[in-house]
């Protein structure tokens, strides 16, 4: 017998109704278009109002709150042109981080009172010169025109560049005291550390070690240990007070030895041959320093030779060479003038004039000075500002040698001639 697979059976007429029926409600019978037309039509007057932003925001689903304030905010100017500050010497200080310097620097003043007393000694300098103007303006009888268009310029010039070299000079001196703490802090450390190494192996906790390894002869080293002490005691923690003092000092040494001696206190090891062994290779890598700058001691010596007493002496036997040359040629030009009448020589005496080479030479010997000095201290030390001392010293020693190596050679070519 043959079966018809594709006979319908009893219950799927019954099922096929409700599918369609579910199906009937999710899609709803599509509106024809001339009533769209017309409900669109009767919402264009209420629309016609508004802009077209305010259209599709009434034809949308309503936003929510978030979004209804952002529309707010619009009409207002969010990219509006910021107004230009005016130049104010707290502002100034307040950019330069001025109260951080100076308490890397151990003063206790105030940046306020600090700007004060600059524009006080700035405005107490500009009033002496102009006080000696005034004079010199009456004893000469210039006019009083011309006085007061001289004190305006000098006023709105010289006032505002005064003030910033007297700031320059202060944050100078500020850098080079910061320096100079740092150094005596780095000298005196590895002993610091090799004594709150002996604490710790007596017994005591790292806090108390710290305290009790102070000594008066550490001198900027004792204040600071003081200092975070004493924000130990007010309830800052260690780790913290010892970041601190790492931070206010601009140096690899002591930043390195504290972030390891935090290492070692955060796991729990033996504190006391962990500070030992820093403290021995600080001292190690001194001894290295120093050994490199003895091995470079020839080339400090010949630079400061051809800078101090070469360059001097050459320049000094130039400028008699040239007196010497400009008195050879005025003789023969008035000895040719006299004697030869059937040719003509003519000798310019004047194509260098000798005050304009003193000048040059003077000018020559202090650039390459102060360029020796930094080359010598950097060669040395490592460091520039160890060698800005070195710069005054060399500039004196080698315009003195000129002078008096001028004046001997002047004698020698005398005596000759």
């Amino acid at each position: 017998m043959k079966l018809n697979i594709f006979k319908k059976k009893k219950g799927e007429e019954p099922l096929k109704k409700e599918q369609e029926e579910i199906k009937g409600e999710k899609k709803a019978p599509k509106e024809p278009i001339k009533e769209k037309k017309e409900r669109v039509s009767k919402k264009e007057p209420e629309l016609a109002t508004g802009t077209k932003e305010e259209k599709k925001l009434k034809l949308d689903k309503p936003l929510p709150k978030e979004f209804k304030k952002l529309k707010g905010l619009k009409d207002k100017r969010l990219f509006s042109k910021k107004k230009k500050k005016k130049f104010s010497l707290r502002r100034f200080a307040k950019t330069i981080n001025l109260q951080d310097y100076l308490e890397k620097a151990g003063l206790d003043t105030n940046t306020k009172h600090l700007t004060k007393r600059i524009f006080r000694i700035n405005t107490f300098i500009c009033l002496a010169i102009t006080f000696l103007i005034i004079i010199a303006n009456l004893v000469f009888k210039k006019g009083v025109v011309n006085l007061v268009v001289f004190l305006l310029g000098f006023w709105l010039t010289v006032f505002l560049l005064l003030l910033g070299l007297i700031w320059l000079a202060y944050l100078f001196y500020l850098d080079m005291r910061i320096f100079k703490r740092t150094r005596a802090v780095e000298a005196v450390f590895p002993d610091f550390l090799q004594l709150t190494s002996a604490n710790i192996s007596a017994g005591m906790p790292v806090d108390k070690a710290l305290w009790y390894a102070v000594r008066p002869s550490f001198g900027v080293l004792a204040k600071e240990i003081e200092t975070v002490a004493k924000d130990t005691m007010a309830g800052e923690d260690l780790s913290t007070a010892l970041t601190n003092f790492a931070r206010k000092y601009n140096s690899k040494v002591i930043q390195r030895s504290i972030s390891l001696l935090l290492e070692g206190m955060a796991a729990g090891g033996e504190m006391a041959d962990l500070l030992n062994k820093i403290a021995m290779n600080i001292e190690e890598t001194e001894i290295l320093k120093k050994e490199m700058a003895a091995s470079v001691t020839t080339y400090v010596i010949f630079i400061t030779f051809a800078t101090i007493l070469a360059a001097p002496v050459l320049f000094g036997l130039a400028t008699q060479l040239l007196e010497v040359i400009k008195a050879i040629t005025t003789s023969l030009a008035s000895n040719l003038e006299t004697s030869s009448s059937f040719f003509s020589f003519s000798f310019s005496s004047e194509s260098i004039k000798a005050n304009d080479f003193r000048l040059f030479s003077y000018l020559m010997l202090t650039i390459s000075s102060f360029s020796s000095a930094c080359i010598v201290s950097i060669i040395r030390k490592g460091r520039l500002k160890e060698g800005l001392t070195k710069i005054p010293i060399f500039i004196i020693i080698s315009i003195l040698i000129y002078t008096f190596a001028s004046v001997i050679i002047k004698g020698m070519f005398g005596s000759m001639l």
